[in-house]
């Protein structure tokens, strides 16, 4: 290759006059390329220099090259020039010029004055000499150290790649040729800090580049789900021990080439090999869902009696079942309050029973007055399921109790029979022809006239019940029947019709009850029961003025009477053995297809019965002598554990299986409820009478004129 490079530098430095003279130096260069030609030229008189750089860079090694420069002489110059040439071999830094001299020539010749002008200017050749066998712009370092610079050039062992600009690589050769291998220059094995600062080791890579290596125990895969199994695709965490604490709370899994492979994330039971449940989902990331369960979808029949049903995962998760969408759950309502029992539902599309709804919410079925939409009353009770009793001040003296009243100014006489109505209204009856009315509107006790017309000696009123609109219909002593109105002044006019055929001139009235016409409250249907010595009598009366048939059962005497219809009535008494004078209990019930009493049934063990009550057509209680109490399951009678094992039992009141109401001859109420019997505070005299509407309105009548109401006196 060839290179003219006339009118360079050392003529611009000259200064002197066109033509001049000079001379023509030829560069010629062998087994190299050198990166830059430096030509300098001597004044042998002065001393005083003049150079230039030729750049000439190449990798053709086999051919031979020159350089061309033009030398002319400066004014001033004596005709005798020395003229050196330098061959420099490429820099490491890649700067033009820069680097190691390899080859030098120097020769000395005389100028001829006006040879310029004569047109025979002057030759002088110089020659440089080195060896870059690879080619790669360097030329090959002698054991000396001499010559150039590359420490291996020999392309048969990479050579090529191996110069001082060569990039060094992780392995055993000095491929910078700074005379350290790549493997100690670049650290490989020695410590190197990574990603947040933490601590590794370098290592190298495939290509022979370097990276710093962090240990498994710093790296971490996201593990959201914390079932063990890093998120697909997401990169590595690093939590370094010296740098930040480690992730023991989880949420990250210490990373393994392998355990990168949830396809989930979100759930802990889906990884590969999980157990495959039945759940709509690839557990086991397998990419098929529910294997192992067969026939999912598919139409099924069960005893939810649903036409609709399909095979469907079951909430376990480890079996199939028969679901049907319509299904809804059923609760049992046993309190007849639309809100059914929680723990008890039934799922079904047809409804299970009579006795289920489709609502819940009742934390006590037994109760119809409490329920989650209650409203709290005062009772003693959590009447809303919230778990406070009583709340929000319901209780107008702080806490229920029994608050008493003597009623009218006879505090001999004694209350036999109650009968509430309407609103807050109220009529007892008793002994010395004893009547009294509440009125809904009022607060207290009007008593009517004390003697009825006509009768001669006072009567006893053990029986009473009034019509929505207060009209009473009362029952006594000598056959005697009765109605009064709140505003009666007088046990007339409205006349003393009595018991007609077949009653005994001592047949008393023991108790009666009734049924109004939903159309007239003064359309009555009466029923009530009878005592003559030791034989009894039933009576239907329709309210009118007239006298009444009975029926007579001989050795029988009843004490009770209630029902919420005709259907479902019951009275209560005793039977007389009149071989031996011993008396068991005995149980009526009324059928109206043939308008008479069925039975009896006697209870074992029971000797006598006093009072009966009757919830609904699932659930009736019957109390008597000597603690006696029986309940009535809609099918059978039975015994109950008694409130009170030695006393007289003399009246019963209802609203659930779980709050009755027990008087007693002695004095005290009890009442069921959670499971057990408790007393409430006692009104202390012989209560004969219970009645009321619900757990915050109950009256007990009883001697001594007493009248009491629970859990106050009304307001």
């Amino acid at each position: 290759m060839k290179r003219l490079l006339l009118l360079l530098p050392l003529v611009a430095l000259a200064g002197c006059k066109d033509p001049q003279d000079g001379v023509k130096v030829v560069v010629s260069y062998t087994q190299f390329v050198p990166d830059c030609v430096r030509v300098t030229a001597r004044n042998g008189d002065s001393g005083e220099t003049r150079s230039t750089d030729v750049t000439v860079r190449g990798t053709n090694t086999q051919d031979e090259g020159e350089v061309v420069v033009a030398v002319l002489v400066p004014d001033g110059w004596g005709p005798l020039l020395k003229v050196t040439a330098d061959g420099l071999e490429r820099s490491p830094q890649g700067e033009a010029c820069t680097g190691k001299l390899v080859s030098t020539h120097t020769e000395g010749i005389v100028i001829q004055k006006g040879s310029a002008s004569k047109g025979t200017a002057q030759q002088l050749a110089l020659r440089l000499t080195a060896v870059d066998a690879d080619g790669d712009g360097y030329v090959v370092r002698n054991p000396d150290g001499s010559g150039g610079s590359d420490c291996n050039d020999d392309p048969a062992r990479g050579g090529k790649d191996i110069n001082p600009n060569a990039t060094e690589k992780c392995n055993a050769v000095d491929n910078n040729c700074n005379g350290v291998s790549g493997a100690e220059e670049l650290r490989i094995g020695q410590s190197c800090s990574g990603d947040k600062g933490c601590s590794g080791k370098n290592v190298c890579n495939a290509d022979a580049t370097i990276s710093c290596v962090l240990p498994d125990a710093y790296r971490y895969w996201r593990d959201q789900d914390n079932d063990g199994h890093g998120a697909k695709d997401v990169p590595f965490t690093y939590f370094c021990p010296e740098a930040a604490p480690l992730p023991t709370d989880g949420g990250y899994v210490l990373a393994t080439a392998t355990n990168r492979d949830d396809c989930d994330d979100t759930l802990n039971n889906v990884y590969p090999n999980a157990p495959e449940i039945c759940d709509g989902r690839d557990n086991n990331c397998n990419g098929v869902t529910d294997e192992g369960f067969p026939n999912l979808g598919q139409h099924c029949t069960d005893e939810k009696q649903c036409a609709d049903s399909t095979i469907q995962c079951n909430a376990f998760g480890n079996g199939t079942y028969c679901m049907s969408p319509d299904a809804g759950t059923w609760y049992p309502d046993e309190d007849n309050d639309s809100h059914g029992r929680e723990d008890a539902g039934v799922v079904s599309c047809p409804q299970p029973d009579a006795g289920y709804i489709l609502d819940a919410g009742d934390c006590d079925d037994g109760n119809p007055f409490i329920h989650r939409d209650a409203t709290e009353i005062c009772d003693g009770q959590d009447n809303n399921c919230t778990g406070g009793t009583d709340e929000n001040n319901v209780c107008p003296a702080g806490s229920p109790t029994w608050a008493p009243q003597v009623v009218g100014t006879d505090t001999g006489r004694t209350w036999y029979g109650i009968s509430v109505y309407g609103d807050g209204g109220v009529w007892i009856v008793g002994s010395n022809d004893g009547r009294a009315v509440k009125r809904p509107t009022t607060t207290g006790f009007d008593v009517l006239a004390s003697t009825c017309t006509g009768t001669g000696s006072p009567f006893t009123f053990n029986g009473v019940w009034s019509n929505s609109a207060g009209k009473a219909f009362i029952g006594g002593s000598k056959k005697s029947l009765l109605i009064q109105e709140p505003e009666s002044i007088s046990c007339g006019p409205l006349g003393l019709p009595e018991l007609g055929t077949g009653a005994g001139g001592n047949m008393t009235t023991t108790d009666l009850f009734g049924f109004a016409s939903t159309s007239n409250p003064n359309d009555v249907q009466l029923f009530g029961v009878t005592l003559d010595g030791d034989d009894g009598a039933t009576y239907n009366w329709t309210g009118e003025v007239v006298s009444v048939p009975v029926v007579k059962l001989n050795n029988t005497t009843f004490q009770g009477i209630h029902g919420i219809s005709p259907a479902v009535m019951f009275a209560v008494g005793s039977f007389k053995n009149p071989a031996n004078g011993n008396a068991r209990a005995q149980i009526f019930r009324y059928m109206p297809q043939t308008s008479t009493w069925s039975g009896p049934v006697e209870p074992p063990g029971v000797k006598g019965l006093n009072a009966v009550w009757v919830v609904n057509p699932k659930l009736a209680y019957a109390v008597g002598d000597v603690g006696a109490f029986l309940k009535w399951d809609g099918n059978a009678w039975a015994t109950a554990p008694s409130p009170s094992p030695t006393e007289r039992l003399t009246g019963v009141i209802a609203f659930g299986w779980n709050s009755v109401y027990v008087a007693s001859e002695a004095g005290k109420v009890y009442r069921y409820n959670d499971g057990q019997w408790n007393s409430t505070p006692s009104p202390g005299t012989a209560l004969y009478g219970i009645s009321g509407t619900r757990p915050d309105d109950i009256w007990a009548i009883g001697s001594f004129g007493n009248v009491y109401h629970y859990p106050a006196w009304p307001q």
